[in-house]
């Protein structure tokens, strides 16, 4: 007779071994109940300063962050800068990404002598992160699997032989990070057409080529269509799949904001994460000092996993519904103007058979 515990024991036995550094203890999951960001986030930055050794340069660093001509913009997030002279326009993320900017921590050739680049391929994200900066060029070495040594005046020119060596120009792609500042996106982008391709894929290719994709088939266009001004004077905000905290925390002061000036705010997601209900903004002194907690919903839906679109598809029926009683259910001219084949989703959404979305879509 086994038991629970003896097939779990077993279902890790079965696992692909770890190859990169082991982990301290199994995974932890704790039930949080605090709002998000507020004190919790304060002393999890206070660790995170101190672990790294940067009590002194990690805050004159969260100073300059995120100011408008006198600082730089902070690689956490894609979430836009305030508008309106906000000194502390930070989050926990933010300051863990720009400390982390300036680790000590240090990757040498000892380094990877030690360690083949198959070994490394199975290591995890976090963990050849973990182990610092490169301290010289570095290039693969087919025969011994490792990477080497090499000159810079070296690299430069294995680099030019590779390049002048290609039959057509578009065979190289020259990607770059998002992280990578305009100075040097600008020389890299210029280095590229002068050898002949405009080849430049970055990292929102690999982010959001996706929802890129289908964001143009609908809209019209790849990118978002608000920004802040937006937020500040909508009546209704819907958020999808998205938890404030991790992903964009500086949403959280826009959340409240809403709240409080009477906004109606959506969060559609299966599990009801910390952003999802309350937070303490950490630049609002007086609510930090009195523990004072903003709410970020007005409501919650938790569709099952994979059932966005029927949520969407039975709101919009409900919507559509309502139109042919209430005339300002729809904007009727903004339809006529700026969109096409709204008849044939009307028709869509009419066809879609009764209430069977109410309740748990999906």
């Amino acid at each position: 007779m086994s038991t629970d515990q003896d097939e779990n024991a077993s279902a890790r036995d079965e696992r692909e071994p770890r190859v990169g550094p082991a982990p301290k203890g199994e995974p932890e999951f704790r039930p949080y109940h605090h709002p998000a960001a507020g004190w919790g986030a304060a002393k999890s930055v206070t660790n995170f300063l101190v672990r790294e050794g940067a009590l002194v340069d990690g805050p004159r660093a969260i100073m300059r962050m995120n100011h408008e001509n006198t600082g730089f913009d902070c690689p956490g997030c894609a979430w836009p800068d305030d508008t309106k002279g906000l000194h502390l326009d930070i989050c926990e993320n933010g300051i863990k990404h720009v400390t982390w900017e300036m680790t000590r921590k240090r990757v040498g050739r000892e380094f990877f002598a030690a360690h083949s680049v198959t070994e490394l391929a199975g290591w995890s994200d976090y963990d050849l992160e973990n182990e610092g900066r490169l301290t010289e060029p570095m290039v693969y070495d087919a025969e011994s699997d490792h990477y080497v040594p090499i000159s810079w005046k070296d690299a430069f020119a294995l680099v030019g032989r590779t390049l002048r060596g290609l039959e057509d120009p578009n065979q190289a792609a020259y990607y770059t990070s998002g992280r990578l500042g305009n100075e040097a996106t600008f020389l890299y982008q210029l280095m590229a057409r002068e050898l002949g391709t405009n080849n430049l894929p970055d990292c929102s290719n690999m982010c959001h080529e996706a929802s890129g994709r289908a964001l143009q088939a609908s809209l019209g266009t790849g990118k978002g269509t608000v920004d802040l001004q937006d937020w500040e004077t909508a009546d209704a905000l819907f958020v999808f799949g998205v938890n404030a905290a991790s992903n964009a925390p500086r949403m959280l002061t826009a959340l409240a904001g809403a709240y409080h000036r009477g906004a109606r705010i959506v969060h559609v997601n299966p599990l009801v994460e910390a952003a999802a209900t309350r937070t303490i903004v950490p630049h609002d002194f007086t609510d930090m000092a009195l523990f004072k907690a903003t709410r970020t919903s007005t409501l919650n839906l938790q569709p099952r996993i994979g059932g966005d679109m029927a949520l969407v598809r039975g709101m919009a029926k409900a919507v559509l519904e309502a139109s042919s009683t209430d005339p300002k259910a729809l904007d009727r001219e903004f339809i006529e103007r700026h969109t096409s084949g709204f008849e044939e989703y009307r028709a869509l959404c009419e066809a879609t058979p009764g209430r069977s979305w109410n309740g748990s879509p999906g």
